[in-house]
């Protein structure tokens, strides 16, 4: 497997209710979750995180109301930035593919992790679900952000996250937002040495361009 700093990886979020939350909820929350992260290191806040609506392929604006639920177009794609920050990170809602869906999630569930029953069986009867891009060379506060934004996400739908492609411990998913928060890029609680060690890198960088601003 490529290490995480040289490729892109996502964060997957399926959904434990039908109703949408709007994009506004999903900011805010992000960015609370953010914030948590960085007080944790001692680090003062972060600048503001903003959100725009892109057409796939020419990255036009498509106009956003935030007030609006946090859905799109195929052919769209959400892109958030922190002010003064460069790079992003994007975020696609997607029609659930259920052939593809219960090759992933249709094995019996684990008997101490019956909780996840009821959202992926809400997951099927609502049809669709999220993912969040990180590519590769971004700088260390869009590293934590992403996982910020899938994890408020997911509180907000009574969902859970999901990784299969290097994000982060695959054995730690899917998760509950609750469970996310608590070991998501926190190197003491990495399951290998190479998230771990991943883990310190983008926090040392996270210390240095926090500093520089």
């Amino acid at each position: 497997m490529c290490h995480p700093d040289f490729v892109a990886t996502t964060f997957d979020v399926y959904p434990g209710r039908v109703e949408l939350p709007t994009t506004r909820q999903v900011l805010s929350l992000g960015r609370v979750k953010l914030d948590a992260y960085l007080r944790e290191m001692g680090l003062p806040q972060s600048n503001p995180v903003q959100v725009q609506l892109l057409t796939s392929g020419t990255h036009e604006d498509q106009g956003l109301l935030l007030d609006a639920p946090f859905a799109c177009t195929a052919n769209a794609y959400f892109w958030f930035t922190v002010q003064d920050v460069a790079g992003g990170t994007s975020a696609y809602f997607k029609q659930l593919d259920l052939e593809g869906f219960e090759q992933t999630f249709g094995l019996p569930i684990e008997a101490d992790r019956t909780d996840l029953s009821a959202v992926f069986d809400t997951a099927r009867i609502s049809g669709h679900w999220w993912y969040f891009r990180r590519s590769a060379g971004q700088p260390a506060l869009i590293n934590i952000l992403y996982g910020c934004l899938a994890s408020a996400l997911a509180e907000l739908t009574h969902g859970v996250v999901y990784s299969d492609d290097g994000a982060w411990d695959f054995e730690r998913f899917p998760a509950l937002p609750q469970e996310f928060d608590r070991w998501f890029m926190r190197p003491e609680f990495a399951l290998s040495l190479e998230r771990k060690q991943w883990a310190e890198r983008i926090r040392d960088r996270l210390l240095e361009e926090m500093i520089s601003e």
